[in-house]
Parts: C-alpha cells; structure tokens; sequence
C-alpha cells in the first residue's frame, strides 16, 4: 500500500510533467524544425507560439445525382410580343383630310406667291437697265466648239446633217446682231439657243454664239456693247428664240421692250414675223426682222425654203404656240436632252399666263389651239 503523501507526490508530478508537455509548442521555427522533430519537443529557449498540426486527409466526397429538373419549371416565363391592332375612327380621319386640304391651300394662296417674288429678289444684281428699251435677238441654230478658224470651219460646229455648209451663215448672224447693237446705245443684244445637242455636252447655242463673238472681236472688252450683250439659254425652237428672248430682257432691265429685232434666216421671216409675233400679240409696228440666208448653194437654200412652207410654217400657223402639234412638242423634248428648266415664270410674272396656255383648259377646242387672249405687258388693248 502506498501512503497517501507518495500519491500525492505520484499524481502532483505527473500533473506537473503534463502541464510542462502541453504548455511546449509542438513545433519550433524552420531553423529548428530538425534538431527536435524526433521527439517532438523544443528547446525551451526557442519557445514560440504553436503551430497546429497539418489536418488529416479529409475522407472522400460521396456525390448524389439529383434528376434533371426541367428548364421551363423554375425559368421565368420569356418576354412575349404584343400586337397591337391599330385603328383609326372616322372622327381621325376626318381630321387628318381637313388638315391635309388646309394645307394644300395655304401652299397655293397668295403667301406662296410672294415667297417666290422673295426668291427671285434675292437673286438680283446690279442695278437694272431702265435706259434699255430696245431687244435685239440672234436666234441659235448649232453650237461652236471653238477652234482656230472662229467658227469659218464646219468642222468647228455641231452640226445635223442638213446644216453642212452654213458655218459661215451663222457667223454672219452674229456679226450682224453685235453690228445693229454697237450702233444702237439703247439696246440690247440677246444670242438665244438651249442646250440642244447631246454629243455637244453641257454646252448652249447661245453661250457659244457669244464666245464666238468676243474671240471675234464684234464685242469688245470694256465697250459699251460688252455690257449691254447676254445670253438666252433654254429655247428650244424660234418661238421659244422669240418669247424667252422678251423674259431674258425683263430680267436685265426691269422692264419690257418697245422695240423688238430679229436676226435670222431669210426663209423663216414669215414664220417669225407673222406668226410668232401674232402669237405673242407684239406691235406690229415695233418689230423688225433681219434675214441672211446661205447665197453659196442655191440648190440648198431651194430645199430650206420649201420645207419651211410645208413644216414648221405650216404646223405654227395651226398651232401658234405649240401645244397640239406632236411634232413640235417631240422636237422640244428631243432639244433639252440634259433636262434644263428656266426660271422664267417667276422672273417674269406678266408672261406667265401666256406661258402656261397650253396647260389651260382653254386653251384648245375642237383638237385646236386658240390664241392666247389675256393681258400683255406690250398689247394691251391691242387686238
């Protein structure tokens, strides 16, 4: 039997040995780690704050399948489109035709007609040339390219075929329009011609003609006549040569003529003299026609001279402005193959009516053209 001090001192020891056990780290810093790792303790001058133990291996994970949940079960519900069908009452409608028609209207009304006056006063020069009151016109009939000879060559023109041989006709034309000019101070020299050949380009008949002129020397830079010569550049047959010709004036001037001159082909003196001037109702009196035909070919002139009676003669003194005849009108659509419009009908408000007459209901009866009959700037009260 053992006494109770030596149980005491048994157990008191082992206490003490295990409080000393427990109280050392288990492991010591890297430099130390191998001197103690067989016995598991440290040095007690290397006492540091213990570091626990790797954990063991975990055991392995034992996966469950679950079933496959259907998408559509726990998805929220996909967007759906709404279509809407639009309708319209009659009360809707009924507005939006009120406010069309209110529209249309207005767009038609005097307002709209002084905007377009506005328009054109915004495209004004200079000072107009009221001391101007006498138009001298040098019809078109081909355009000049240009060349060394000034337009004596044919090969410089754009000619069809039955112009061969006119080149110099149609010089002289120009020199004797810049000639009246230069001795008539108060006038104006006006060259007329579109854009009427499409193997020529861009290029106008009356643009050329005046080329033609100043590399000629009949218009001299700084004279008198350089300032009082311009161009028409949208007609496309002599009536338009005629009419066109008054509304380039208007614009120049500010007023009409009371004088009027033609240069032209001896062989349409009647076509522009009776009918053409009839047309546009200008006095008869205040008009004055210079012919110049091609004297070098009799046979030719011949052939000129009997289609103008039996062409174009013919077919203005049955529609004297053009509106019916097929003919005539296919020939204005052939001569503007680059789409070209004047602006005319804005410059020149007291023409408008008489150029709008063929759109005018009434303006043709029985498959036939009437004369214009409203007011003109130059006949009124003139019948």
């Amino acid at each position: 039997m053992f006494s109770t001090s030596k149980v005491g001192s048994l157990f008191s020891t082992r206490r003490d040995e295990q409080d000393v056990e427990l109280s050392l780290p288990l492991y010591s810093s890297a430099s130390s780690a191998h001197e103690n790792r067989s016995s598991g303790f440290l040095a007690a001058e290397n006492v540091q704050v213990p570091i626990p133990r790797s954990p063991s291996p975990r055991p392995p994970e034992v996966r469950i399948s679950r079933p496959a949940t259907p998408l559509g079960q726990f998805s929220p519900p996909l967007p759906q489109i709404v279509r809407r069908s639009w309708r319209v009452s009659w009360q809707t409608a009924l507005l939006i035709i009120l406010v069309i028609y209110t529209f249309l209207t207005l767009l038609k009304s005097s307002p709209y007609q002084a905007a377009e006056t506005e328009v054109f006063a915004e495209y004004e020069g200079g000072p107009p040339r009221s001391d101007i009151t006498h138009l001298i016109v040098v019809a078109g009939h081909a355009i000049w390219m240009g060349g060394n000879t000034l337009g004596e060559d044919e090969s410089e023109w754009t000619l069809l075929p039955y112009q061969h041989g006119l080149a110099k006709t149609f010089k002289e034309h120009i020199m004797t329009g810049a000639k009246m000019a230069q001795e008539s101070e108060n006038s104006l020299l006006v060259f007329t011609g579109g854009e009427t050949r499409n193997f020529a380009g861009p290029s106008s008949e009356a643009q050329s003609y005046w080329s033609l002129a100043y590399l000629s020397k009949y218009i001299e830079p700084g004279s008198s006549l350089f300032n009082r010569s311009t161009t028409e550049e949208f007609a496309r047959d002599s009536y338009e040569n005629l009419l066109f010709s008054i509304c380039r004036f208007h614009e120049y001037t500010s007023n009409y003529p009371t004088k009027l001159t033609v240069v032209g082909f001896e062989f349409k003196r009647e076509r522009f003299k009776t009918e053409h001037r009839a047309a546009i109702r200008f006095p008869q009196d205040q008009f004055r026609y210079i012919g110049i035909d091609n004297t070098g070919d009799p046979q030719q002139l011949e052939g000129f001279i009997r289609g103008e009676k039996e062409g174009l003669l013919k077919q203005f003194k049955d529609d004297p402005h053009g509106c019916t005849d097929t003919e005539l009108k296919e020939k204005r659509k052939g001569r503007n193959p680059f789409r070209t419009q004047h602006g005319y009908e804005v410059s020149c408000p007291e023409l408008k009516g008489l150029m709008r007459w063929c759109l005018d209901e009434d303006a043709i009866k029985d498959g036939k053209t009437q004369q214009y009959p409203g007011d003109l700037p130059w006949s009124k009260g003139i019948e």
